[in-house]
């Protein structure tokens, strides 16, 4: 905790870095976490009074998948996940409800919350709840891409998908079928395995195409709510032909990056640092007939594109809105998106996106105190042998290699090479 204090203490000292002063937003208040978890407890204590539920074998099931929605969400504000500032929160709840007034869509009905999350994405928690992540400030360029997408998320909201959602997986999986498929598995003496994947591969395509079909539809709908704001059209197009990248790493850090960043007073790095432990079950690691895009955070984008292109009229405006309050936010997304890393405990990615900047802005005084604090959180966790909580696992199917390449080079470094950099990260 002494090292995220500090932290917060050095960004909210202005840091000069060309024409940009940066102040880190204080994502630490205990008291806008008790008072948003009061809120959200009243709340889904409201919901569940009112949730009728169908009879039969998927009632229960139904009943605790709502339940453990409403758990996980309240973990993440007892976490500290949501970002409590009045000027953000005054600015997107005044974007939100610019959607919601001009379609005539009760603005009591929502409310729009600001995570600390990274990823590059927002999401409808299904009770009038749009979360938007942080990290979605990295991608767009302009307020009209960022209404875009709140209007995407309240599409979402409006057509309920979350509540059609939760009731097809219950029945699905206490359907005959399924429940049939899996004793079936159960009796094989042999090739369980396989089935066992094969059955998986058919639940995940199946999964695939609703996801993919409700992309489409809050695409729709939401781009008729953006389009009674009357701001720039293709704005949709844009961030969605950004989002179709964005699950696809853009940088990455090679041995020789390493080497040019840590090989400083003398100090030189071992090959053997880098040499990733093959698991024993690597060739399993990549499943063969999985279709990539079935993984993205944002399915089947270039199919969503061309729906939308056909929606848009033959001129408009390459004009977009960005008053200063978006341009202040976006000033600020790299250096608030690591700091929200950190003090969220997730060391090994801040440290790994710092490293990303620092090897072609090795005279940033922000970013060098990230990094030293980052490999002071990690050495600890060295020391301690829970290194696992603070940095990723190695993986074939999600990572990078680069982030494997960076997962086994903390883990295979000696603790006195370690200590070295520290020191020579010190200011």
């Amino acid at each position: 905790m002494r090292h995220t204090v500090f932290l917060f203490l050095l960004f909210t000292t202005l840091v000069s870095f060309g024409q940009q002063n940066f102040v880190a937003i204080d994502t630490l208040s205990s008291e806008c976490s008790n008072v948003l978890g009061q809120e959200y407890q009243k709340k889904f204590e409201s919901i569940n009074k009112s949730i009728v539920l169908k009879k039969g074998p998927e009632k229960n099931l139904i009943k605790e998948l709502y339940s453990e929605m409403q758990q996980n969400f309240l973990e993440k504000i007892k976490h500290k996940d949501f970002i409590c500032n009045n000027d953000l929160d005054h600015y997107l709840k005044g974007l939100m409800n610019e959607i919601l007034t001009k379609n005539n869509i009760n603005t009591q009905d929502y409310k729009i919350l600001l995570s600390k999350n990274s990823e590059i994405n927002a999401y409808n928690t299904g009770d009038g709840t749009i979360v938007v992540n942080y990290g979605l400030f990295l991608m767009v360029e302009n307020e009209d891409e960022l209404v875009f997408v709140i209007s995407h998320e309240i599409g979402h909201q409006f057509l309920n998908h979350v509540k059609n959602g939760i009731e097809a997986y219950a029945k699905l999986s206490k359907s005959e079928s399924i429940i049939a498929k899996t004793k079936e598995i159960q009796r094989q003496k042999y090739g369980k395995a396989t089935k066992a994947s094969n059955l998986m591969k058919n639940i995940i395509y199946e999964d695939y195409e609703k996801r993919r079909k409700k992309e489409i539809e809050a695409d729709s709908i939401g781009f008729v709510f953006y389009g009674k704001t009357l701001r720039n059209p293709k704005a949709a197009v844009n961030i969605l032909t950004k989002l179709d990248l964005s699950d696809n790493e853009t940088d990455s850090l090679t041995v020789a990056d390493y080497k040019f960043i840590f090989e400083k007073n003398g100090f030189t790095l071992k090959q053997k640092y880098f040499n990733e432990e093959k698991s024993l079950f690597s060739k399993y690691d990549k499943m063969k007939g999985i279709n990539v895009d079935s993984l993205k955070s944002h399915p089947d984008c270039a199919t969503r594109i061309k729906l939308i292109e056909k929606k848009l009229e033959a001129k408009f405006s390459e004009t977009y809105s960005s008053p200063k309050a978006f341009s202040e936010i976006k000033k600020n997304s790299i250096y608030q998106n690591l700091y929200n890393l950190y003090s969220s405990q997730q060391y090994g990615i801040s440290l790994y996106e710092s490293l990303k900047l620092y090897k072609k802005q090795t005279d940033d005084p922000v970013l060098q105190k990230i990094i030293h604090l980052n490999l002071l959180k990690i050495y600890e966790s060295r020391i301690n042998y829970t290194i696992n909580r603070y940095v990723p696992a190695h993986d074939n199917l999600n990572n990078s290699d680069s982030l494997n390449r960076f997962v086994s080079y903390l883990n295979n470094i000696k603790i006195s090479d370690f200590e070295t950099i520290i020191n020579n990260f010190k200011s």
